[in-house]
């Protein structure tokens, strides 16, 4: 009944933890585009969203606290990199661009928000996320108006366009963070049991990347074997691999902090790279791993 109770907070813990964390996205993504932004209206409303994903992470906190976990207050270490990628790379457009990289950005928040809060939780729990997921689709349904006002919307050119790349973002983003997910459920378990939670988190991390890198070796197999185009793509997943399996040692050696720093720098300085790379990755991964 312990071990049965323990798992099932495990999972508690690992899932407010990846809505913490996707808070933390959103809040660096929504910087650059305050940033950037030249309407003040539209900077205004993203201001108060802002200060939505701010009091998401303070209520999280301390939800997590409070059934004995610890808060992951950083951003996903893939994925955010990767959104904040996106916002990056609308912040060379203008307004329009902009808010078409926030609204791709937004749609998974929406999401995942309101997949969370269906689900059966402590009543106090299930009010926190309740109430944040009724805030992301505010904050989506208001960027979607927007849009069409400026000339974007859903049944445009453009419009249609974004929807593509949001769904393929989206789709890319859940797969990662389900996995990450499920590595962060395994290391609270590990923690209730054991003290040395950063060593045992960064292990798991590691072989969580291993099992990826050989993902992705069969993607690179896959590739090859359909020829032409896409057969040329095989070699370059296969090196893609290698740094995978570079990558775990690298997770495992490392400070979470140290990982993510290195991660912006490499997106302050290469955005649209970013952007390219992850969804190609993630677009063969979840060709292979139907």
């Amino acid at each position: 009944m312990a071990d049965q109770t323990s798992r099932v907070e495990a999972g508690l813990i690992a899932d407010l933890n990846d809505l913490l964390q996707l808070d933390h996205d959103a809040v660096q993504a929504y910087d650059v585009a305050i940033r950037n932004l030249s309407n003040e209206h539209h900077r205004q409303a993203l201001i108060r969203f802002r200060g939505d994903h701010e009091r998401h992470i303070e209520e999280l906190t301390r939800l997590i606290r409070e059934h004995g976990g610890v808060p992951i207050e950083v951003a996903h270490i893939p994925t955010g990199v990767f959104k904040l990628a996106v916002q990056k790379v609308g912040a060379m457009g203008g307004d329009r661009e902009i808010l078409l990289a926030f609204k791709a950005n937004e749609r998974q928040s929406r999401d995942k928000y309101r997949k969370f809060a269906d689900m059966p939780h402590p009543e106090r729990v299930r009010e926190v996320l309740e109430r944040a997921a009724e805030d992301e689709a505010r904050h989506y349904a208001w960027a979607l108006e927007t849009l069409d006002d400026m000339g974007a919307g859903p049944d445009t050119l453009i419009g249609r366009a974004e929807d593509v790349f949001e769904q393929g973002h989206k789709a890319v983003a859940d797969a990662v963070e389900r996995v990450e997910r499920r590595v962060v459920k395994s290391a609270e378990a590990a923690r209730r049991s054991v003290k040395e939670f950063p060593d045992r988190v960064r292990s798991t991390a590691g072989s969580g990347l291993e099992n990826v890198a050989g993902a992705v070796n069969r993607a690179g197999d896959w590739a090859e074997r359909h020829g032409g185009i896409i057969g040329r793509a095989g070699a370059p997943i296969h090196q893609l691999a290698g740094t995978v399996e570079n990558a775990a040692g690298y997770v495992r050696s490392q400070d979470f902090g140290e990982m993510r720093a290195d991660l912006e720098c490499s997106v302050h300085g290469h955005p649209l790279r970013s952007v390219l790379v992850a969804l190609g990755a993630g677009f063969l991964l979840g060709r292979i791993l139907r």
